[in-house]
């Protein structure tokens, strides 16, 4: 690892050597031929760290440690040049530098390092002969095959989520073992045992989302705990996990207290993953602070150690077993082979199944193998991986761990320091992908290719997709666009074995006594207060430091000034400085002495400004600003972060405009400003040519009403590499005034994926000047767009764009599509011609009255070779008239139109006062079905008799239905109705009488605030499978039925805001009532 690294710092160094700023440096102080020699020496030792990686011996060792030390004083010497040069270059705006009249740039001092630096290579350069070593060069840049890099490639995964391969079966007995209500603790521990890479966290995961499991159960809670077991600490991860503010709390005895009142009555299952503690009185402790919920309670332990499930007191042990070899060569094929036609090479597929056989049925092993040798595509190659690489392993304790260390041998040695690096975070830490990528590039570990050698981020973009194909990384979810994954337990091992003393994370105040002097980047992942101070021996001996990441995540963590003060002044050569999730009051006038940061991350509720002097940091390349809500404003000299590549202003509130200096930022690739709801303006933008990301553009509400709405788009034509997703805001009412013609302003982004334009609410009481179509006709997106909304607009008609006959053809990649607030247009585009629609948001369209295509009497038919709505899977109508719900759920005269729905909302649709039976006849893939705010609305039961699919009803606030009064149907085919929910149906008295028809799949009845409701029928007892009845706002109902003694699956009753009588008939033990419910394990009425 150490030599993987100086060969990079080594290429860095010559680089630098070469560099405009090392020549001029030499040429004006004199230095040039120390310089020249200099760069002689480093070439030459340069050419051996291949060789001196595959030595072990100690004299080696020694060699490399003293070479390390030179080669980053040199490295830093060096930035020192180049920085000078930038900083002067900005001071003098007439381009002269270094003339006789300037100041002396560094005096004697610069000359004394250098010779010093020289000096001190040339001994180990010497050195170097007596260990025999032999010159073997690598190539400085990548060719171009080595690195795939893929612009439009975002994500990267062999197997979907939810698809577990073998564990059917542990599943399934887990379950039943949660779901057995004959026990008569108040919490049970059942455990998940087996070794690492089993899957047992997979499981558990899997078992945690069931449907039956979370039927069961009031609350779910899951709670990671990993290698410290400190009570208090998970108490108050539980806490967070049921849904409270993450907080500390200052004694055990509150937090106690809170998890009492939110566990207090309520059937919970607690899952603790990762758990290594054997103390007997540790798991006492915390198991008393659990006992306040309902009868029934499990906690799921996973675990490595049958001690802790034995001292947990377990009272099942599940043991986790490998695959089976079937199970085992599934997972394989899956991550082996990448196309079928690979898996029908017999003799791959037989070389294949021995390799398994050596991974033992152990599912992380099978992964990391077959991602390795999914990169291999011949036979030969796999027979000298089956008989050298895995020739060694032998079934045993550490087998997993050593096909591990295999796949990381075979990486290349440009993704080991990269991998490395991860060591820093902790276990089970969510890593941002583009966070990590800017990190590695600030610490310069990046190669360029010969190819794209100014594209830095698309190689380490392809680095990081690398090790993800490689399973070094498991994806987990995606927010606002931002993509996470995290390192599997004994990936991140691997990663603090094979990280060397440079990297140390520190995990609590004693460790920063024992930070190793070498190392160069370090985390801190423990809480901290005001109050903390740090050794005095810890930066004295740490000045090298070129990482400092804080990530304990807690909002209480507090660092003083003078604390803040010490670390910047003491911490001169950093690289990187991660301060998130701390809070800051003011940060100091000194951070401008970071010379050499290239990455800056702060979040803080607290601070109101940024100090000017951070302008200073003319390396800077990441500015990250996360929930700084009292932050006003930006420096005003913020054009001289000339190097700054990346700006993110996330949830910075109180933000109101941005200084004119950051459009002179030709570096700048990536602007985000999400939710920062006060920004006015973003005039000159244009002049970002180099722009990747823009998550927001605004136009202030002068540039609307003044006229100037449209220079200040056209600004945004010139950006053709934005990609990903772009909102377009228009902060007033928008004023066309001028000569500008606006065409094409993003059609020519072929990047973008994501297109929302938003206009000025309010804006429709005004007549229609057309101004705001002058704005969307200007705004059609390139073919490859994938989702696209429009709010607000009020202009009468759709672009042309939207309303042309081949829409399909220049729009075909579009997923979803979401038109709100449209209060003045009067037909729809053609929307059911989009071949790739997926998800259709049709919003407050109230005088809308047709759709392009599908306008006409009933002889209207459509052409038979034009597919309707093809890939539609989701469509919610909401605020539109019901001749519209008509055109679009039921075409005129089309055979079988939206036969893939399954998912369908209907909301405020006026003039329905009953819903066609002919309409939902061709939904047969409906799975889910919500009807709200339909005032009007007194019938749907006949809609219900064609829906085979349908599991999820919800009706909402629909004041004059009655499903009372509906009677029996016959339905066309056995039912699947899972949950029926009602809400707000003041006409409500008793249940529908088709929900029988369902007595087979009803499992869930919902009613909320439906103040008649007062009986509940006596064939309720014939819903066998229902295992939840909820009522909420119906005081009416005053007594039980006896069917409910026949409801053997059902596992709640939840009665609240009800009517005192029946809280007395229902008294335990007592009440009239209570016979027919005892046998509920959760019963829970209150008036």
């Amino acid at each position: 690892m150490a030599e993987t690294i100086l060969y990079k710092l080594a290429a860095e160094i010559l680089k630098s050597l070469s560099s405009l700023a090392a020549q001029q440096v030499g040429s004006i102080y004199g230095v040039a031929d120390e310089l020249h020699k200099l760069s002689t020496t480093v070439s030459s030792i340069q050419a051996v760290l291949t060789d001196a990686e595959k030595q072990q011996g100690s004299s080696h060792q020694d060699w490399i440690m003293r070479l390390k030390k030179v080669f980053f004083e040199a490295d830093d010497l060096l930035d020192d040049f180049a920085t000078e040069v930038t900083r002067r270059k900005l001071v003098n705006k007439a381009g002269i530098f270094f003339s006789k009249s300037n100041p002396v740039l560094y005096n004697l001092k610069i000359s004394h390092r250098l010779k010093a630096i020289r000096q001190n290579l040339d001994l180990i350069a010497k050195d170097k002969a007596s260990l025999d070593l032999v010159e073997m060069r690598q190539p400085l840049l990548l060719e171009p095959n080595s690195v795939q890099l893929n612009l439009d490639r975002e994500t990267y995964s062999f197997v979907p989520d939810g698809e577990v391969i073998g564990r059917n079966a542990d599943k399934k007995e887990i379950v039943d073992f949660l779901l057995d209500s004959e026990v008569e603790e108040h919490v049970v521990v059942i455990s998940i045992v087996g070794l690492g890479g089993l899957g047992k966290t997979t499981l558990a995961q899997w078992v945690y989302n069931d449907e039956m499991v979370k039927a069961n159960f009031d609350k779910r809670l899951w709670v990671c705990v990993s290698d410290v077991f400190e009570v208090k600490m998970i108490a108050e991860k539980i806490v967070e996990s049921a849904g409270g503010e993450k907080a500390n709390y200052l004694q055990l005895n509150t937090v106690q207290n809170e998890l009492t009142e939110m566990l207090d009555g309520k059937k919970y299952l607690l899952v603790l993953d990762d758990v290594w503690n054997e103390n007997t009185l540790k798991w006492s402790k915390l198991k008393n602070m659990l006992i306040g919920g309902a009868k029934g309670s499990k906690i799921l332990v996973t675990t490595r150690s049958d001690v802790v499930a034995e001292v947990s007191g377990s009272v099942h042990q599940h043991k986790l077993r490998d695959l089976s070899e079937e199970e085992a060569w599934t997972l394989f094929e899956k991550m082996a082979f990448e196309c079928n036609k690979e898996s029908e090479n017999s003799n791959l597929v037989e070389i294949g199944k021995e390799i398994v056989r050596k991974c033992g049925g152990v599912p992380l092993a099978i992964k990391s193998v077959g991602s390795l040798l999914r990169l291999k595509r011949t036979e030969n190659e796999w027979i000298y991986f089956k008989n050298q690489d895995l020739s060694s392993i032998t079934r045993g304790g550490n087998d997993v761990m050593a096909i591990l260390r295999l796949s990381y041998n075979h990486l290349p040695q440009h993704l080991k320091i990269c991998f490395a690096y991860c060591s820093l975070f902790p276990k089970d830490f969510e890593i941002e992908r583009f966070d990590l990528i800017d990190m590695w590039i600030a610490q310069g570990i990046i190669q360029s290719t010969i190819s794209n050698k100014d594209n830095v981020e698309d190689v380490a973009n392809s680095y990081f997709m690398d090790l993800l194909r490689r399973s070094f990384f498991q994806e987990t979810e995606e927010h606002e666009s931002l993509h996470f994954y995290k390192l599997h337990d004994l990936i991140h091992d691997l990663a603090k074995e094979v990280a060397d003393r440079e990297f140390f994370s520190i995990t609590k105040t004693e460790d920063t006594e024992v930070v190793p002097e070498q190392t160069l980047h370090a985390s801190c992942l423990f809480q901290i207060d005001g109050s903390l101070v740090f050794p005095s021996d810890f930066y004295r001996k740490h000045i090298r430091l070129r990482t400092f990441i804080y990530l304990n995540g807690s909002p209480n963590s507090v660092m003083s000034n003078s604390t803040l003060e010490r670390m910047i002044s003491s911490f001169e050569r950093l690289r990187i400085l991660h301060l998130c999730q701390l809070q800051i009051e003011l940060l100091p006038q000194s951070l401008g002495g970071l010379k050499h940061l290239r990455y800056l991350a702060i979040s803080s509720k607290s601070i109101v400004t940024l100090p000017n002097s951070i302008t200073k940091l003319h390396n800077l390349q990441i500015l990250k600003l996360v929930n700084c809500y009292k932050l006003t404003k930006l420096p005003r000299d913020i054009w001289r972060l000339v190097s700054l590549r990346r700006l993110v202003c996330f949830l910075c509130h109180s933000l109101t405009h941005i200084p004119p200096g950051l459009w002179q930022l030709a570096s700048l690739m990536h602007l985000d400003f999400n939710y920062c709801f006060s920004l006015e303006d973003m005039p000159g933008i244009g002049q970002l040519t180099s722009l990747r990301t823009l998550t927001d553009f605004i136009i202030g509400k002068e540039s609307c009403i003044s006229g100037l709405a449209s220079d200040r788009l056209n600004e945004l034509k010139g950006l053709v590499d934005l990609r990903n997703r772009l909102t377009i805001k228009f902060m007033g009412r928008v004023r066309a005034i001028g000569e500008i013609t606006l065409t094409d302003v993003v059609k020519n982004m072929k990047h973008l994926r994501q297109l929302s334009v938003k206009f000025k609410y309010g804006n429709h009481e005004d007549d229609d000047t057309g101004d705001d179509l002058i704005m969307l006709e200007a705004l059609q997106p390139h073919q490859n767009i994938e989702s696209l909304g429009i709010v607000n607009y009020s202009g009468s008609r759709f672009p042309s764009w939207l309303m042309v006959e081949n829409l399909g053809f220049l729009l075909p990649k579009l997923v979803y599509l979401d038109i709100r607030y449209c209060l003045k247009c009067q037909k729809l585009p053609p929307l059911w011609k989009l071949p790739s629609l997926q998800s259709l948001v049709l919003r407050n369209l109230n005088f809308v009255e047709n759709i392009d295509g599908l306008e006409g009497d009933d002889k209207f038919m459509l052409p038979s070779d034009e597919c309707y709505f093809s890939s539609l899977k989701r469509l919610e109508l909401q605020a539109i008239n019901e001749k519209i719900m008509k055109q679009i759920l039921c075409p005129p005269h089309h055979p079988s139109p939206l036969r893939d729905l399954n998912n369908l909302t209907l909301g405020s649709v006026d003039g329905l006062t009953t819903v066609p039976e002919d309409v939902f006849k061709s939904l047969v893939s409906l799975q889910s079905l919500s009807i709200q705010e339909c005032g009007n609305l007194v019938s749907v039961s006949t809609c219900l008799t064609h829906l085979s699919s349908l599991e999820h009803l919800c009706i909402e606030n629909c004041p004059q239905l009655d499903l009372s009064s509906d009677e029996a149907m016959q339905f066309q085919a056995p039912g699947n109705l899972s949950t029926f929910s009602v809400v707000r149906l003041d006409k409500l008295t008793t249940l529908p009488v088709w929900l029988q028809h369902f007595s087979g799949t009803l499992k869930s009845i919902d009613i909320w605030r439906c103040p008649n409701f007062a009986t509940i029928p006596e064939w309720i007892g014939d819903l066998i499978s229902l295992n939840r009845l909820k009522i909420d706002g119906s005081p009416m109902l005053t007594s039980l039925p006896e069917g409910m003694r026949s409801l053997a699956a059902l596992q709640l009753l939840f009665v609240v805001r009800g009517s005192s009588i029946l809280k007395q008939r229902c008294q335990e033990e007592v009440g009239e009532d209570w016979p027919k419910i005892a046998h509920i394990p959760r019963v829970y009425i209150q008036e």
